[in-house]
């Protein structure tokens, strides 16, 4: 039987382009290269989404929680081998007015969600915490609402460690396999999908 593998994320697990807006082709994007590189056996479930953040929905674009939505994709998608977590970059938007503790929290809540869910109980997932990138504030396409936010993120950065450890989680210091430099501001090249890709696998 294959392990299915739910990989949970925003807009650079859904694969955006920061030149054009467009999806980079599957292939490019860090779950197609998981895929290749785990071979037959493993089934890779995207679940990347734009603008989605722990637990707040916008106006403008609704169901962007991931509170609201995570536990009946593990219900959909189960049995599961392992859960990818990687969001937080667009709770730091400014209008937000969310602490790095708020977002610590909040996702604290969400690895509770995946450990405590009724219908994993015959096979618990293994949890990956990836840390979520963070604003490039020295790029001039950098969106109005993440400037003065990289001293949020980077304190964001100093609690996620325990964050992991509190729930068994394996940890991903993703700042560490790839430099906080990105054409738009916030969107991974095909360089950087491709050495995140890399990272999750020695996990794997």
């Amino acid at each position: 039987m294959k392990k299915s593998i739910l990989c949970f994320g925003d807009s650079n697990t859904w694969g955006y382009h920061p030149k054009d807006g467009s999806r980079y082709p599957y292939e490019f994007r860090w779950t197609g290269r998981l895929q290749t590189s785990l071979g037959s056996n493993y089934h890779i479930i995207e679940e990347g989404l734009n603008g989605r953040t722990t637990c707040i929905n916008e106006q403008e674009r609704l169901m962007r929680s991931a509170k609201d939505i995570l536990s009946v994709l593990l219900e959909s998608h189960r049995p599961l081998s392992h859960v990818i977590l990687m969001i937080g970059t667009n709770d730091l938007k400014t209008h937000f007015q969310r602490t790095a503790q708020n977002i610590a929290d909040d996702l604290s809540d969400l690895c509770v969600l995946i450990g405590d869910h009724p219908m994993l109980v015959d096979q618990r997932p293994k949890l990956i915490l990836a840390a979520p990138t963070g604003p490039d504030e020295t790029c001039d396409q950098l969106p109005e609402w993440f400037k003065n936010t990289h001293e949020k993120w980077q304190a964001l950065l100093t609690l996620l460690p325990g964050v992991a450890q509190k729930h068994g989680a394996q940890y991903l210091a993703t700042e560490t396999i790839m430099e906080m430099k990105f054409q738009d501001g916030l969107h991974w090249s095909d360089e950087q999908h491709k050495d995140f890709a890399t990272a999750v696998l020695d996990l794997i």
